[in-house]
């Protein structure tokens, strides 16, 4: 069975990633922080885009170990938000309390790696947003669909063989949420050369003058919506199968995590309740 590394992304010295054998926790931003923390790898180390870190978000540890890690498998989550294995999943996501190795446990990643065998690419699973991929970037807080326009001329530019895919998923509702995936290294090595390509272009072509600190997270939104893009075209051109796992976010205080509770059962996840109070409130 090939290395298998999934990389939990952390930003905060207080974020903590349970002892196992699959994590592998990376400080992202590690360039703009005034400490390494003790114990992580840190995207800053060999070749590097830490300093992107503003815009590119947790691509910063993608690129990081695109270049300087090698592996079989790349899987990536966050400081909160893991996959886990439930092929049978209904929902997207659910939330649970406070991650430690008690709840890390049920996540299934001991059973991860033969799972995985045979497989090439693995994502979140689809939540449905009643509304198309594009028109959901447009009216998402902090988003300018100027932004995500630009990325499509850039990949009519760069990639057109690619346009179908990207105008399938754009005119889709379903989203594959939080730059969380895991891949073979095959496929991992094409997916940043094209990721990477075109937000580079992007960053020359873009006017984000103005932009707050929210919105200049642009690259890693962007990139959110290009993972879609790409799978969509393995799917369609290459016959790959791709695999969805639906994700867990660990929330540690009880009373936030209470009152997401209560909004998931009264308003779950991917249903079209849900997305038209979302509309009502936009």
């Amino acid at each position: 069975m090939s290395e298998i590394k999934l990389f939990v992304c952390c930003h905060q010295a207080g974020q903590r990633v349970p002892a196992h054998p699959l994590l592998c926790p990376v400080q992202v931003g590690a360039a703009l922080a005034q400490e390494h923390f003790p114990g992580f790898a840190h995207d800053d180390e060999g070749e590097n885009i830490s300093q992107k870190n503003r815009s590119y978000c947790e691509l910063t540890a993608h690129y990081w170990a695109w270049k300087n890690v090698q592996a079989g498998y790349y899987g990536f989550f966050h400081y909160r938000r893991y996959l886990y294995l439930d092929e049978h999943a209904k929902r997207p996501y659910r939330l649970a309390g406070e991650l430690t190795a008690e709840t890390l446990e049920p996540l299934g990643l001991d059973q991860l790696g033969s799972w995985l065998e045979g497989k090439d690419c693995v994502v979140p699973l689809g939540e449905d947003m009643h509304i198309s991929v594009r028109e959901h970037y447009a009216k998402a807080p902090y988003h300018h669909g100027k932004d995500l326009k630009l990325v499509e001329e850039i990949v009519a530019e760069q990639h057109p063989d690619y346009v179908p895919a990207m105008e399938e998923y754009f005119s889709g509702t379903m989203c594959y949420f939080g730059n969380i995936f895991i891949m073979k290294k095959p496929l991992f090595d094409q997916y940043c050369g094209w990721l990477f390509s075109i937000l580079e272009e992007f960053d020359r072509r873009a006017d984000t003058t103005g932009y707050s600190t929210q919105e200049l997270r642009v690259d890693g939104y962007l990139a959110e919506r290009l993972l879609g893009v790409y799978v969509t075209h393995l799917r369609s051109t290459h016959q790959t199968q791709v695999f969805e796992l639906p994700r867990v976010q660990f929330e540690p205080d009880q009373t936030k995590l209470r009152k997401r509770q209560l909004l998931n059962a009264l308003l779950p996840p991917g249903s079209r309740r849900r997305a038209w109070v979302k509309k009502g409130r936009g």
